[in-house]
C-alpha cells in the first residue's frame, strides 16, 4: 500500500533589513494568513466605504429636512405677519364702516329723509352699554376668513360711501330748493290784516286781501324771503313803492308800500338780503308791509310757506 503525501503547505519569507549595525531579521508567514488578512482588508474598507456613504446620505437628508423646516418656519411668520396685517387691515375698515354709518344716520336725522328710497341703511353700528353682554371662544381664524372678512368689509365701505354721496346730492338739491322757497318771515312786526276775505281798511265792505299786512317802525329793514331775480322794483299804483322778485319754478314774492327799494331790476339777491325799509306808500292806513307769494301767477296763502 502507496502512503498519500500532504502537500507542502505554502509560506512566505519576510525579512526586514535594519539600517545600521543590526542582523536581518526574517520570519515566515503562511499564504492563508496572508489571504485572510487581504480578505478581511478588503471587507473592512467595504464597511468603510458603506459606512460613509451612508453618513453622506444622512447628512444630505438631514439638510433637505433643516431647509424644509426652514421653509415651514418662515412661511409660518409670513403667515402670521399676514394675518396680523389683515386683521389690522379688516378693524381699520370696520372702524371707518362704523364711522360712516354714524355719520350718514346722523345726516338724515338732520335732513329729515330717512324715508328716502333706493338707498341703503344696512349694517348700521349702535352703540351698546359697556357692562352688557359679550362673549365668545377664543379662536384664530385662517387667512381665508380674514381676507373674506376684509373684501366684505371693502364693500360695506363702498356702499355706505355711495349712500352718504347720494344723501349729500339730495342734501344739495334740497338746499337748492330751500334757497329759492319763500320760508323766512320778510320782516319784524305785527301781523295787522291775514291773507283772504276782511273788512276793508279804507273804505266800506269787505275786501279779498291777496296777502299778509305786518306792521312795524318806520325804516324796519325788508328782507328777501328766498333767493331770486328782482323783476320789479319801483312805483306800483295802489302798492305804492313795490319790490318783486322772481324765485323761479313759477314763484314769486311781492314787497310793498315801501318807503324806499334798495334793489334794481335784474339784481340777484339772496334770502335774508335786506332790499327795502317799510314806509307807508300807496294805499295804506300806517307803515307795515303788504307781502304776497304768487304761484304761476296766482296769490296763494304765505302762511303756507312760513
Amino acid at each position: 500500500m502507496n502512503d498519500v503525501k500532504k502537500p507542502e503547505r505554502q509560506e512566505y519569507t519576510i525579512m526586514i533589513v535594519p539600517h545600521k549595525g543590526q542582523g536581518i531579521r526574517s520570519f515566515r508567514i503562511r499564504a492563508k494568513v496572508i489571504k485572510y488578512g487581504v480578505s478581511i482588508l478588503c471587507a473592512g474598507a467595504l464597511l468603510l466605504t458603506g459606512t460613509y456613504v451612508n453618513y453622506q446620505h444622512q447628512l444630505n437628508v438631514a439638510a433637505v429636512q433643516k431647509s424644509e423646516l426652514d421653509v415651514l418656519r418662515s412661511n409660518k411668520g409670513s403667515q402670521e405677519a399676514q394675518i396680523e396685517q389683515l386683521a389690522k387691515d379688516a378693524a381699520g375698515l370696520q372702524e371707518d364702516l362704523n364711522r360712516l354709518s354714524s355719520l350718514e344716520a346722523e345726516l338724515r336725522r338732520l335732513v329729515n329723509s330717512e324715508q328716502s328710497s333706493g338707498v341703503s341703511r344696512s349694517g348700521i353700528s349702535r352703540s351698546v352699554p359697556m357692562n352688557s353682554g359679550q362673549g365668545g371662544p377664543l379662536a384664530k381664524p385662517a387667512i381665508s376668513e380674514i381676507s373674506e372678512w376684509v373684501e366684505l368689509l371693502k364693500s360695506d365701505v363702498k356702499a355706505r360711501e355711495q349712500s352718504i354721496e347720494q344723501l349729500r346730492n339730495e342734501v344739495i338739491a334740497k338746499n337748492a330748493r330751500m334757497a329759492v322757497t319763500p320760508s323766512i318771515w320778510p320782516t319784524e312786526g305785527d301781523i295787522t290784516s291775514r291773507f283772504g276775505w276782511r273788512d276793508s281798511p279804507i273804505g266800506w265792505g269787505r275786501d279779498w286781501h291777496p296777502g299778509i299786512d305786518i306792521a312795524n317802525s318806520y325804516g324796519t329793514p325788508i328782507i328777501a324771503s328766498a333767493d331770486g331775480e328782482v323783476v320789479e322794483s319801483g312805483w306800483n299804483g295802489g302798492y305804492g313803492k313795490m319790490v318783486k322778485i322772481d324765485h323761479g319754478n313759477g314763484i314769486a314774492t311781492v314787497y310793498a308800500h315801501n318807503s324806499r327799494n334798495i334793489v334794481s331790476v335784474g339784481s340777484f339777491v339772496k334770502k335774508g338780503e335786506t332790499i327795502a325799509y317799510m314806509g307807508s306808500t300807496g294805499y295804506s292806513t300806517g307803515p307795515h308791509l303788504h307781502y304776497e307769494v304768487r304761484v304761476n301767477g296766482n296769490a296763494v296763502n304765505p302762511a303756507s310757506f312760513l
